[in-house]
């Protein structure tokens, strides 16, 4: 009789895609964790559909094409803070790194433009070096020490150039800038390529995955023989080389280099599309691919509020909104892993 009454027992329904055994809270839970760990293609395909169905002149090529250049300098200065909060770290002066490197740039071209170009990407990783010897060898939290930076490093550009706007006027200084891949500028290539590099670096490299490992649990990667300070120091030397290179691009692109760049919106805006993209802030878990995502969704949202005639400064509302947003996401990510 109990075999009999075993056997009547309907059998549990199973979808594909979730885990088995699962209760329904258990299921919609872990439904709401993968929508929040994707949340940057989510939001990427939204404000994609929103803008080309409502918002005129949108998907014109022209605008597409602009758009991208605009987004370009930001991404590749969050293709940078992604590596350096994958492994658990904050750089809050790469806006003051990216000026510093036009500076240089600019300052340099009678040697030539390439020299010029390799010493204002040299210049941010040499901030990025300086910062995270500064963290690793004397302890000071690395909020505070790119805090630091990034007003010493502005003073010194404003106190260089005496706050005034310097122009390029070498032959090929606005080369970079304005160079074109098909209908696509030299920035946005130089943008898309870095990040297949750090993607590639990130996911398929020993450097990549002790980057993840420090983040993740620094103790546990030291305990395994991980030289946790030098690879912590390296991932700032790569965030400088990367608002580095930003910084010479956008003053070719400009054909000058102006003191007041990277003051806020550019430090504000990598910061932001990193975390939309899904990197955490307490290290160890984020993707490049999220990060390209995140600095779209923003690029969207911001075209788009131009489009339409809205004031630039709610951009930074929108912005900060989206923020928040995805913050309490990672928050409540990170708690769900903690209960598991």
């Amino acid at each position: 009789m109990k075999a009999q009454t075993q056997a009547t027992l309907p059998e549990p329904a199973r979808g594909p895609l979730l885990p088995l055994g699962l209760d329904a809270v258990e299921r919609r839970q872990a439904i709401v964790t993968g929508m929040i760990q994707n949340r940057a293609f989510i939001l990427l395909a939204s404000v994609a559909i929103l803008a080309f169905l409502f918002v005129p002149y949108f998907r014109t090529p022209l605008n597409l094409t602009q758009m991208l250049t605009q987004v370009s300098v930001e991404g590749i200065v969050s293709v940078g803070i992604t590596i350096l909060m994958v492994a658990w770290g904050m750089d809050l002066g790469v806006g003051s790194t990216l000026a510093l490197a036009g500076m240089v740039y600019a300052l340099c071209q009678g040697w030539g433009v390439p020299v010029a170009a390799l010493l204002g990407i040299l210049s941010g990783g040499l901030v990025g070096l300086l910062n995270g010897f500064v963290v690793t060898r004397f302890r000071i939290n690395f909020f505070i020490t790119t805090l630091a930076t990034m007003v010493s490093i502005r003073g010194l550009v404003i106190l260089v150039t005496d706050g005034k706007t310097l122009y390029g006027s070498a032959p090929g200084f606005d080369w970079l800038g304005s160079f074109k891949v098909g209908p696509l500028d030299f920035p946005v290539v130089a943008f898309f390529g870095l990040a297949v590099i750090a993607y590639v670096v990130l996911a398929q490299t020993p450097l990549g995955r002790h980057w993840y490992a420090i983040g993740g649990n620094p103790d546990a990667a030291r305990r395994a023989g991980l030289h946790v300070e030098a690879l912590f120091a390296g991932a700032f030397v790569v965030t400088g080389l990367c608002a580095g290179i930003a910084g010479v691009l956008l003053a070719s692109r400009a054909v000058s280099a102006s003191p007041g760049w990277g003051q806020t919106n550019t430090t504000l805006m990598a910061i932001s599309a990193t975390v939309i993209g899904g990197t955490s802030l307490y290290g160890g878990v984020g993707t490049i691919q999220g990060a390209v995502a995140g600095i779209l969704v923003l690029g969207i949202v911001r075209n788009s509020l131009a489009l339409l005639g809205v004031p630039p400064y709610w951009e930074w509302v929108v912005q900060g909104l989206i923020l928040v947003s995805v913050v309490l996401m990672d928050v409540y990510v990170t708690r769900r892993r903690a209960n598991a």
